[in-house]
C-alpha cells in the first residue's frame, strides 16, 4: 500500500510522520509500521496484517492530522497471496493534509437540548446556546424551529419532525463537503457570495418496524449566516457566521422532544473565519 499525503492544493507533503497499525488493536500480534513521507509525499507500507484492518495516521507540524481506518479484505483472508504478493497489493491511499492557517476561538455546542414546546415556532440563540423563550438564557434568535412529535420516547417513537428557518433578511445556510479523513473537516471561511437557503427539515420515524432519521446529509456540513443587519438599500452590513455539523430531532423521556446539535459559532460580527482553535489543541494533546 502506498500512502500519499497531499495538501488542499494537491501538493505533496514531504517529511510527514506515518504510523500504521497493522491489524486490529485487540489482536495480540498487531504491530505498528512507522515512517516518513518522501519528496513525493509518499510512504510504502508492506507487511502482513493480523486481522483484516489497518489504521493509518499521518502528522506534521503546521498541518491537521489525517487518518483512515480500512477494512481491506474478508475476515480470515489476511494472508491471501496472489502471484507471490499479499493482497491487496499496490493500492494508493491519498490522505488530506490540511494546513493550519488561522485558528480562532469559536463557541462550541455539541449536545442535546429539550425543546420547550411542540407545534409552535421557538427561536434558538447560538451564542447563548439556549432557546429564546421565557425563563431561558436565549436573547437573539439565530434560527427558529417548530417540532411535531408523537409523544413517544425513542424506543417506541414512530414520528418526530423539526423544521428550521433562519431569521431575518440575509440569514440562511448552504451545504459544503466535509474533508473526510482530516482532523479539520470544515471550511476555513464562510463564502459570503454563496447563495443561502433559509429553511431546513429533519425527521425521525419508524416505518414497517425500521427506524431511520434524517438531518444534515452524510459527508456535508452547514455554513450558516445569522443576525444580519442591512442598510437602507438592503445590503448586509453586519452578520455572524457559523458551521453546523449535525442537527436532528429525537423523542424525549420527560414529555419533551430533544434537539441534538453540533455547531461552531463565530461571535465576532463580520468575521467569516470558521477555523476552530479546538482542533489545534486536540492535535497537541495527541
Amino acid at each position: 500500500m502506498i500512502i500519499s499525503a497531499v495538501d488542499d492544493d494537491g501538493t505533496a507533503v514531504s517529511n510527514a510522520s506515518v504510523r500504521v497499525l497493522m491489524g486490529m488493536n485487540f489482536r495480540e500480534r498487531a504491530y505498528f509500521v512507522n515512517g516518513i513521507t518522501d519528496a513525493q509525499g509518499q510512504f510504502v507500507i508492506e507487511g502482513k496484517t493480523t486481522g483484516n484492518e489497518v489504521e493509518i495516521r499521518v502528522a506534521k507540524d503546521g498541518y491537521y492530522t489525517a487518518s483512515k481506518k480500512l477494512c481491506l479484505i474478508k475476515m480470515g483472508s489476511e494472508y491471501e497471496v496472489r502471484n507471490g504478493k499479499w493482497q491487496p497489493w499496490g493500492m494508493v491511499l491519498e490522505l488530506p493534509m490540511r494546513k493550519v492557517v488561522n485558528p480562532i476561538e469559536l463557541l462550541a455546542f455539541h449536545d442535546s437540548i429539550q425543546v420547550p414546546a411542540t407545534n409552535t415556532w421557538i427561536g434558538f440563540d447560538m451564542k447563548k446556546k439556549d432557546w429564546v423563550v421565557g425563563g431561558r438564557e436565549g436573547e437573539i434568535p439565530d434560527f427558529e424551529v417548530i417540532v411535531k412529535w408523537d409523544g413517544r420516547p425513542m424506543p417506541t417513537l414512530e414520528f418526530a419532525q423539526m423544521d428550521i428557518r433562519f431569521v431575518g433578511n440575509g440569514a440562511g445556510y448552504y451545504f459544503v463537503d466535509k474533508t473526510i479523513g482530516s482532523a479539520f473537516t470544515g471550511v476555513y471561511n464562510a463564502d459570503t457570495n454563496h447563495p443561502f437557503q433559509t429553511e431546513f427539515s429533519c425527521r425521525a420515524m419508524r416505518k414497517n418496524g425500521v427506524f431511520s432519521d434524517s438531518g444534515i446529509p452524510n459527508g456535508k456540513l452547514m455554513v450558516a449566516r445569522s443576525r444580519c443587519k442591512l442598510d437602507d438599500k438592503g445590503n448586509i452590513i453586519e452578520a455572524n457566521y457559523s458551521t453546523i455539523r449535525s442537527l436532528f430531532i429525537e423523542g424525549g423521556w420527560d414529555g419533551k422532544a430533544e434537539a441534538i446539535a453540533n455547531y461552531r459559532f463565530n461571535p465576532t460580527p463580520n468575521d467569516t473565519n470558521l477555523e476552530d482553535a479546538q482542533n489545534v489543541r486536540r492535535l497537541k494533546s495527541q
